[in-house]
């Protein structure tokens, strides 16, 4: 694996401390977003084999007719609450071309084929999953809470939707009530239910077997090489914003991420990853995601952070779990008990009081990922080429269900 890690896996958090003064985040370039509409669409079921009048159609407003390329969205089937909408699965739609379509022109008293005529849809076997993002609450939220929709889309659009271990954004649209962010669309729910199975299903095992723990893991960090590589912190990284299709994973949810700033000229100004040389550490920005997989720095937010290394602990919660079924802490705090004993080097000294018994390997790679002081963790390519990630045999997971539609 080491081979193809990229050179701003393998800086240290004393290398940033060095770079400069620290800063706050960068701004993410404006998302481009196109005026949407939600309409009543004639649409053929292919696989039924009927044509009716349906709800809800999305696309584009600026469709242009003669395009055999274009597409619309059906959002049928709620997936789940977001904190400012929904997330839906939706059937993918493309132009029909065809009687139906003759029909509609017709009855709009127009040749077939005419460029003015109504355009029908019609049905394609692949899916999205659509977040809906209102209005409304965005604005009577605004400056409550540390989650960004706006900023998220422009993440999302920043990593783009080609690779396999991050989802980023195909389409993303407004209208007067909501904002569309299209995305794929995922068949397995996410991996906190998957570490949930082996507990219930595998017998003997609390958490997943190693061989198949490292099989999620390797793709985790895959995720986490592509965000830094474009200067990404997650901010939120957890088993529950990781999402599973069928024996593929992809790290989500971008609400929280930041953009980390590096040094432009010298250490007088900064810019992005793309452009700059050598990150900055970020200026402490509140506490934020999930307790059982924070950072002690973000929970402390008294002092400034390198966003890889903030990252790369939470990738360490998250393998604790995998391992065990269980989270290795209640906060991240000297107080919790737990926690306190991880960071002074007891972590399997105290799984083994449990009756948990990891390899060594899994031992020394959790008790160096998950170091209280930031510059003794280990960087992603030091993880990535630890013998336990790098070395260790893979097992297949348990068999998927696909989500049902």
């Amino acid at each position: 694996m080491m081979s193809e890690v990229g050179l701003h896996a393998t800086v240290t958090f004393e290398e940033v401390q060095t770079s400069g003064s620290p800063t706050r985040p960068l701004e993410f370039p404006p998302p481009n977003v196109a005026r949407g509409v939600r309409v009543q669409a004639l649409v053929i079921d292919l696989e039924r084999g009927v044509r009716d009048v349906w709800p809800n159609v999305i696309h584009r407003e600026d469709l242009l007719s003669g395009d055999q390329e274009v597409q619309a969205f059906f959002p049928n089937k709620r997936l789940q609450d977001a904190i400012y909408g929904s997330v839906w699965a939706a059937v993918v739609l493309r132009r029909h071309h065809g009687p139906a379509a003759d029909d509609a022109a017709r009855a709009a008293g127009l040749e077939p084929g005419s460029p003015q005529a109504p355009i029908v849809w019609e049905t394609t076997n692949m899916r999205v999953a659509i977040k809906m993002v209102d209005w409304s609450r965005v604005h009577r939220m605004r400056g409550r809470l540390l989650e960004d929709p706006v900023k998220e889309v422009a993440a999302l659009q920043l990593i783009g939707a080609d690779h396999p271990h991050v989802l980023g954004s195909i389409d993303v649209m407004q209208d007067e009530n909501y904002l569309y962010s299209v995305m794929p669309f995922c068949r397995g729910g996410d991996l906190f239910g998957i570490v949930v199975r082996y507990a219930e299903e595998v017998g003997g095992e609390r958490g997943m077997p190693e061989p198949v723990a490292r099989y999620w893991f390797r793709q985790i960090l895959w995720g986490l090489h592509r965000l830094q590589e474009l200067g990404i912190c997650h901010r939120d990284l957890s088993l529950e914003n990781i999402l599973v299709d069928v024996e593929n994973c992809l790290v989500i949810d971008m609400g929280m991420c930041l953009r980390i700033p590096y040094n432009s000229d010298g250490k007088s100004s900064v810019t992005d990853a793309r452009r700059g040389t050598s990150r900055r550490l970020i200026k402490p920005q509140g506490v934020c995601g999930k307790h059982n997989y924070m950072s002690p720095e973000v929970f402390e937010n008294t002092k400034p952070f390198d966003g890889f290394a903030i990252d790369l602990w939470a990738a360490g919660a998250i393998l604790y779990i995998m391992l065990t079924g269980f989270p290795a802490y209640d906060q991240a705090s000297r107080a919790d008990q737990r926690f306190d004993l991880i960071v002074n080097g007891h972590l399997t000294k105290q799984l083994k009081e449990w009756g948990i018994m990891l390899s060594s390997e899994a031992g020394d790679l959790l008790q160096n990922m998950m170091q209280l002081n930031p510059k003794d963790r280990l960087t992603l390519a030091e993880i990535m080429s630890h013998p336990w990630v790098a070395n260790g045999d893979v097992h297949a997971p348990l068999p998927q269900e696909p989500m049902p539609f």
